[in-house]
């Protein structure tokens, strides 16, 4: 399978909410309400999209899609890191999500690399991201990768539901 990763663009709209929706759906199946994860959907998340991608990216924010064939599997956004005021300042791992049916393809690496790798460009000597508590295997994930949690917690209200999380740290030098 040959996987091309690029900048995202409008017409992504509808290929990027079906992977957002998919993806929780999967993902999330035992860590949200099972109504709320049915109620997802895939036009209103490319309704999002759309709105958002008309939007010029704020300053510093990379966000970038990976795709086979025509088809969108997954994206990743990176940049600086929200609400943070430490210096030097911190990048930001916002999102990397991957269609369920290209996990455990490498789809998720190549695309976690490629907002690493940003943030590293960008001059980001350290990075954060944050992850549902509950999520084991996106932990599992981030530890193999060499990041770690740093006993940060919060809960964020994401699309009406009140998700706790674990900030996770790298060291990008």
């Amino acid at each position: 399978m040959a996987v091309v990763l690029r900048g995202m663009r409008i017409d992504d709209a509808d290929g990027l909410g079906a992977v957002h929706v998919r993806s929780w759906q999967a993902a999330y199946r035992e860590l949200m309400p099972a109504d709320y994860l049915a109620s997802l959907s895939v036009e209103e998340r490319a309704a999002m999209w759309r709105e958002r991608l008309a939007a010029d990216a704020p300053p510093g924010v990379h966000r970038m899609v990976a795709e086979s064939g025509s088809r969108i599997i997954g994206f990743v956004l990176a940049g600086p890191a929200m609400g943070s005021e430490e210096e030097p300042p911190l990048g930001q791992l916002y999102a990397v999500y991957v269609d369920p049916d290209h996990w455990d393809t490498g789809v998720g690496l190549v695309l976690f690399s490629a907002g690493v790798d940003a943030l590293s460009e960008d001059g980001f000597e350290t990075a954060v991201l944050w992850v549902h508590r509950g999520n084991d295997p996106a932990r599992s994930f981030y530890e193999a990768h060499g990041w770690a949690a740093d006993g940060a917690e919060h809960t964020e209200e994401l699309f009406g539901i009140v998700v706790p999380e674990v900030r996770y740290r790298k060291s990008l030098s």
